[in-house]
C-alpha cells in the first residue's frame, strides 16, 4: 500500500496567492482559481489543495511531496516532468491531463476522472487507482511497479510499450486499445481474460471464423 501523505491539519495556513515560476508552498490549505497559469518548477509540501482550479495550467516540473488534492479540476493541465511522492488525489477531474515523463511514488487516485489523461514515459511505483475513470487514457511507454487498479474503467486505455511488474487489474472494466502486448506482466481475472480473447487473437494473427 502507498504510504500516506504527512499532512497535519492544525499546521495548515490558508493560502490563496498567485502561482509564479519556482513557487514554494508549505503547510498550507490552498484554494483558488489558477486556470491557464504558467508556472514551472513549483513545489508544494505538507499541504492540502481543496477545489483548486488548474484547468489548462502549465506546471511543468512540479514537485508535490506529502500533499492531498480534494475535488480539484485540472483538465487539460500540463504536468510534464512532475515528481509526486506521498500524494492523494480525491474526487477530482483530470481529463486530458498530461503526466508525461512524471515520477509517481506512493500515490493514490480515488474517484478521479482521468479520461484521455496521459502517463506517457512515466514511472509509477506503489500507485493505486480506486474507482477511477481512465477511458482512452495513455498508460504506455513507461514503467509501472506495484500498481493496482480497483473498480476502474479502462475502456480503450492504451498500455502500448509499457513495462509492467506487479500490476493488478483485477475487478476493473478492461477493454484496451493499442498493442495488448503492453499488458505483459499484469494480473487479470478470468472475466477480463474472456473479454481480451479477441484482442489476443488479433495480436497473434489468428482469424476467428464461425462459418
Amino acid at each position: 500500500m502507498p504510504a500516506p501523505p504527512d499532512v497535519i491539519e492544525e499546521d495548515l495556513t490558508p493560502w490563496s496567492g498567485e502561482l509564479a515560476s519556482q513557487f514554494d508552498i508549505e503547510d498550507a490549505l490552498v484554494t483558488g482559481d489558477f486556470a491557464e497559469v504558467r508556472a514551472a518548477g513549483g513545489r508544494v509540501r505538507h499541504s492540502r489543495l481543496e477545489r483548486v482550479v488548474l484547468t489548462g495550467a502549465r506546471l511543468r516540473s512540479l514537485s508535490l511531496v506529502d500533499v492531498e488534492l480534494v475535488g480539484c479540476e485540472a483538465s487539460g493541465a500540463d504536468l510534464a516532468g512532475a515528481r509526486l511522492r506521498r500524494v492523494v488525489f480525491s474526487g477530482g477531474r483530470f481529463a486530458g491531463t498530461q503526466f508525461v515523463d512524471a515520477e509517481l511514488d506512493d500515490v493514490v487516485f480515488r474517484g478521479c476522472k482521468l479520461t484521455l489523461a496521459t502517463f506517457h514515459s512515466s514511472r509509477l511505483r506503489e500507485v493505486v487507482f480506486v474507482g477511477c475513470e481512465l477511458d482512452e487514457a495513455f498508460l504506455g511507454r513507461g514503467t509501472m511497479q506495484a500498481v493496482r487498479f480497483e473498480d476502474c474503467r479502462l475502456v480503450r486505455a492504451d498500455f502500448s510499450g509499457a513495462n509492467l511488474k506487479r500490476v493488478d487489474l483485477r475487478g476493473s472494466e478492461l477493454d484496451p486499445a493499442g498493442d495488448v502486448a503492453g499488458l505483459r506482466g499484469a494480473m487479470i481475472d478470468s472475466t477480463q481474460l474472456a473479454g481480451l480473447a479477441g484482442h489476443l487473437a488479433q495480436a497473434a494473427g489468428i482469424r476467428v471464423d464461425d462459418d
